[in-house]
């Protein structure tokens, strides 16, 4: 019977254990540095994807904050008082106000305000959101958010009375800078 070659182990001392090379320690380094840049970009990306969720969210609220508000107008029979609503502050409908709204200022300077938080200008009458970096957001962005309560018109309904009056009502719309 034949006897099969069995490949030389490291206590015969025919196969000496060996460490990387240069070039294999380059290579390692160049495929690792290559993965980290990746990994970081896509961080950053969903960093910033994360930031946008967060505005859209908190925007979200403070409109059914409003409904709820104008509902409970309704509700008292107070319809008039409705258009009272238009350039208040929607955070004073929260119950409870972000960690990252900064208060109400009037023409706020950039010292004043940080990048990331919330405030109500008074001055403009509009809350708004200053963005981390400006790169993150939507073209035509430039490094801030703005919201603001308005007077809207509803589209007219086709099937409505010639008598009736036209919908009317104030909503948190986003506008430009």
């Amino acid at each position: 019977m034949r006897q099969l070659a069995t490949p030389p182990t490291l206590s015969s001392g025919l196969l000496r254990p060996r460490g990387f090379s240069l070039l294999e320690m380059a290579v390692c380094t160049v495929v690792i540095a290559v993965l980290t840049g990746v990994l970081l970009q896509r961080l950053l990306y969903y960093r910033e994807q994360a930031e946008l969720a967060a505005v859209e969210q908190l925007a979200g609220v403070l409109r059914t904050a409003l409904v709820l508000k104008i509902g409970q107008l309704q509700a008292r029979g107070k319809e008039a008082d409705i258009p009272s609503l238009i350039g208040k502050n929607p955070i004073e409908w929260l119950a409870e106000k972000p960690r990252n709204y900064a208060g109400e200022y009037f023409a706020p300077t950039p010292a004043q305000v940080a990048p990331g938080n919330w405030y109500f200008d008074r001055k403009t009458k509009t809350l708004v959101y200053l963005i981390s970096k400006e790169k993150k957001f939507p073209q035509g962005t430039v490094n801030r958010i703005n919201f603001k309560v308005e007077f809207i018109r509803l589209p007219p309904i086709p099937a409505k009375q010639s008598g009736t009056s036209e919908s009317q009502t104030v909503a948190l719309t986003q506008v430009n800078s």
